[in-house]
């Protein structure tokens, strides 16, 4: 008897996602989790431009802004606790001066502008329904930067508005790039903030406005990471300790399924060699004594070289993970 209902692998999608081929996550944090691994296996990938967003509105409107290749000027910026934001960016691209975090948050756009028009596959993690908008301005927030409640409204969109968000996100994609693959998810996070209830209705909202878009436009699927992380990992001992995120053992259990999905066997045997190396330039060289350091340094440099000549296509990938631009 078996005990568990195990998610397999989509059928007749792989080779999807290969090596050489840019890739563009945007979404909750999951985007993050799914976005190292691939780094790590050296695939030509750019995660949350913006850091993570949750809801379809605010990637929506990051996608308009990739699409325009926005610059941000530092009179876009607000200034919070000594630190200079954006509403539309993580805290991650924040600075202590506005020149600064305007020059970061505008390489960002750029990088992930040219990522939008030359991906081969597109991938949007959605994690809820709630979004807030900024008094001020009306628009909507990627991020409150722990401004005051009262500073915000919210609003929670139904089936029916949802999917017309995400028949907007299509479209914006679609002008730019019009042949790429677009993969939606559903984060597997709980958002416990308004209780367990609204959590499980705006996975709902989520699910269902998926499924209508999926339906009606063509070269977009459903990858289903909330479904594997509740019904094939039904079990707390899957989630962090705040009882609310994935464990690292359940982001790689997912993973796996994601790339039993997507990855042909060359993929899959390239990845396993990239993921080799990229370990070993993670660990820290612990001693600069007599020739150790250099004799390490040198060893890593033959195995990238000799992975180099093997597999040429993970060149741009190794350069960029090489000197820490990922």
């Amino acid at each position: 008897m078996q005990f568990r209902t195990c998610v397999k692998p989509l059928p007749g999608r792989k080779g999807l996602i290969t090596h050489g081929e840019p890739l563009l996550l945007i979404g909750s944090c999951f985007s993050d989790n799914i976005g190292v691994k691939l780094r790590d296996e050296l695939f030509e990938v750019t995660v949350n431009p913006f850091g993570p967003i949750y809801n379809p509105c605010s990637i929506l409107r990051a996608l308009e802004c990739l699409k325009e290749a926005d610059e941000v000027k530092p009179s876009d910026l607000f200034e919070h606790c000594g630190i200079w934001h954006s509403f539309m960016f993580h805290s991650r691209y924040s600075a202590d001066n506005p020149q600064k975090a305007a020059e970061i948050m505008t390489k960002r756009i750029k990088e992930g502008g040219r990522t939008l028009r030359e991906a081969k596959v597109i991938m949007l993690t959605l994690g809820n329904t709630k979004v807030y908008y900024h008094n001020s301005s009306e628009a909507p927030v990627a991020n409150c930067h722990k401004l005051p409640g009262n500073e915000f409204t919210t609003s929670i969109p139904g089936v029916d508005e949802t999917a017309t968000i995400l028949n907007d996100i299509c479209a914006t994609i679609r002008e730019v790039n019009p042949d790429a693959e677009i993969i939606f998810t559903v984060s597997p996070l709980r958002y416990l903030g308004d209780g367990a209830h609204a959590n499980q209705i705006a996975k709902a909202t989520l699910l269902l406005a998926v499924d209508h878009t999926v339906a009606t436009h063509q070269h977009t699927e459903y990858f289903p990471a909330y479904e594997i992380m509740m019904d094939d990992l039904r079990d707390y001992r899957f989630y962090a300790d705040d009882m609310k995120h994935p464990s690292e053992m359940a982001v790689n259990y997912i993973y796996d399924i994601f790339r039993g999905s997507y990855f042909d066997d060359t993929t899959v045997s390239t990845a396993e060699a990239a993921a080799k190396l990229t370990r070993r330039l993670s660990h820290r060289i612990l001693t600069t004594a007599g020739n150790e350091a250099e004799s390490e340094t040198n060893a890593r440099r033959r195995q990238g070289e000799k992975l180099l000549s093997t597999y040429p296509k993970l060149l741009r990938a190794y350069k960029r993970y090489n000197i820490n631009e990922i």
